[in-house]
C-alpha cells in the first residue's frame, strides 16, 4: 500500500470513492486516476489496496467526511463517486458541498423516496401509476379501497423487497396491518400491475442516457416479491424496446440524473410499460458483474470517465449472457460447511456465494437480505446459459443436504440404525 491516502499531481483527476468494491477500484486504475479510498469503520474493504485508506464514519457523519477532505485540499479535478444505496447519494452530497462535479443530490433523493420520484417523473413516462402516501398506519385500508384491489403497499425508502406486501382484498389489508407495526417511514399504496417485470441498465453522461441492457428477473411471486434470478440481455421486439426506451429516458430526465448508471424495474402490461421504481445506482445482485461479463460493460469506469471527460480503454467486445440465481437451502436443517470448489469449476460458473453461516438455519425469504446463496454463471446461448445456472444449482443444492458427523457422512433426512 501507499503510504500516503491521497496524490494528485497536474490535471490527473483524483476520485474518491466511498467503501469500493474491488471492480470500483480496477476501474479507477484502469482509467488512470490517483483515489482516495474511503472505508466506514466497520466496513471491510477489498485487500491490496493500492492506497492507504481513510476510515470515516461516513455513513452516520458526512460533516466528518467533508472535513477530512477540505483539510487533504486535493487539487482538481476530483469527484467522489459512491455505487451503493447509500453511498451514490452520499457522494452527491459530497460533490456539492465540496464544489465538485457529480449528480445534484436532489436527484439522488427522488430515487430514494419512492413518493417523490413518482410526483417529479408525473405523465412523463406514460399512464402514471395510481398511488396514495400513508404517514400512518391507519391510513392504510382507506387508500387501499381508494385505489382499488389487488394492490401493493411498500415503505417510501424501502429497498431489497423488505416490507413489499400484495394485498388481494381487505382481508389481506386487515392481516397486513394486523402484523404490522406502526410506520417509522411513511409507505406508498399502488395499483398493481399486471403482465412481465424486467429491469432496464443505463448510463449517463453528457452525451445522453445509453441503455446498456434489459434484464429479465424472477421473484417468489406475492405477497413480498423477492427476486430469485436475473438474465441479461433479453431481446424485446423494436416496437417493445423503444417504448421502454423512452420510458428509462423520460425518468432519469425528470430528476436531473446526469452520470453514472441507473437501473429502472418496468413492468410489461397489456397497455405498455409502466414504471414500477428507479435507482440512480448499478443493479444489485451482481447485474453489474453481469454486464461486464456478458456485454464488456463497465458501468464503474463509465461513470468515473463520464465526470471527468476521459477516453474509456477498447477492449475487445463480448456478446453472450449472463445470469444470478438464488439458491433456497432446507429451513429445517442447519448448513453444515458447504464447499464452493465444485461449483466455482463447473462450465460457466463465474461466482458462487453463501450467505448462510455454518451450523445456523436458513432464515425465511421475506426480503432481498433473507436469500441463502446464488450462482452467477455465463453462456453462449439462452439455453447454455439455463444449462450452467441448472448445473451450478443443482449442485449447490447437493451440497445442502449432505451433513457430517464425525467421520461418517450422509444425507440429510436420510436414517440411520
Amino acid at each position: 500500500m501507499a503510504d500516503a491516502p491521497y496524490a494528485s499531481t497536474g490535471s490527473t483527476p483524483t476520485v474518491v470513492l466511498l467503501n469500493p468494491r474491488d471492480r470500483v477500484i480496477d476501474a479507477a486504475v484502469k482509467l488512470g486516476c490517483r483515489m482516495v479510498v474511503v472505508g466506514d469503520p466497520v466496513a471491510p474493504l477489498p485487500d491490496d489496496l493500492p492506497v492507504e485508506p481513510i476510515r470515516s464514519p461516513w455513513i452516520e457523519d458526512l460533516g466528518e467526511l467533508v472535513h477530512t477532505l477540505r483539510v487533504l485540499d486535493l487539487p482538481a479535478p476530483v469527484s467522489c463517486f459512491g455505487f451503493g444505496e447509500l453511498g451514490c447519494a452520499a457522494a452527491a452530497e459530497v460533490n456539492r458541498r465540496m464544489g465538485w462535479p457529480g449528480n445534484p443530490p436532489e436527484a439522488l433523493a427522488a430515487f430514494k423516496d419512492k413518493a417523490r420520484l413518482r410526483a417529479a417523473v408525473g405523465d412523463r413516462a406514460g399512464t402514471p401509476v395510481a398511488h396514495l402516501t400513508c404517514a400512518r398506519k391507519s391510513e392504510v385500508l382507506p387508500a387501499a379501497e381508494h385505489i382499488g384491489f389487488p394492490c401493493v403497499v411498500k415503505p417510501v425508502d424501502g429497498t431489497g423487497s423488505s416490507g413489499v406486501c400484495h394485498l388481494r382484498d381487505r382481508e389481506d389489508a386487515e392481516q397486513f396491518l394486523a402484523a404490522t407495526p406502526e410506520f417509522i417511514t411513511p409507505h406508498l399504496v399502488e395499483e398493481f400491475l399486471a403482465g412481465t417485470e424486467y429491469s432496464v441498465e443505463a448510463a449517463s453522461s453528457p452525451a445522453g442516457h445509453r441503455i446498456l441492457a434489459v434484464t429479465e428477473k424472477r421473484t417468489t411471486g406475492a405477497p413480498h416479491f423477492v427476486e430469485t434470478g436475473h438474465t441479461l440481455p433479453v431481446p424485446l421486439d423494436p416496437g417493445t424496446a423503444e417504448a421502454v426506451a423512452a420510458l428509462v429516458t423520460a425518468v432519469l430526465d425528470a430528476v436531473d440524473y446526469r452520470y453514472g448508471p441507473s437501473h429502472t424495474e418496468v413492468m410489461l402490461t397489456a397497455d405498455g410499460p409502466r414504471l414500477i421504481e428507479s435507482h440512480g445506482r448499478p443493479g444489485g445482485d451482481r447485474i453489474s458483474d453481469m454486464l461486464e461479463l456478458a456485454l464488456g460493460e463497465d458501468v464503474f469506469a463509465q461513470a468515473i470517465a463520464a465526470v471527468h471527460g476521459l477516453e474509456l480503454p477498447v477492449t475487445a467486445p463480448r456478446k453472450q449472457l449472463a445470469g444470478i440465481r438464488f439458491v433456497t437451502f432446507d429451513r429445517m436443517v442447519p448448513l453444515h460447511g458447504i464447499s464452493t470448489e465444485l461449483v466455482a469449476s463447473l462450465p460457466g460458473v463465474a461466482e458462487v456465494h453463501i450467505s448462510v453461516p455454518a451450523g445456523e438455519r436458513p432464515p425465511q425469504i421475506r426480503k432481498s437480505g433473507d436469500r441463502h446463496a446464488f450462482v452467477v454463471a455465463t453462456g453462449a446461448t439462452r439455453d447454455v446459459l439455463e444449462g450452467n445456472l441448472a448445473r451450478a444449482v443443482r449442485t449447490l443444492s447437493a451440497g445442502s443436504r449432505i451433513l457430517r458427523v464425525g467421520p461418517r457422512t450422509f444425507s440429510a433426512g436420510s436414517r440411520t440404525a
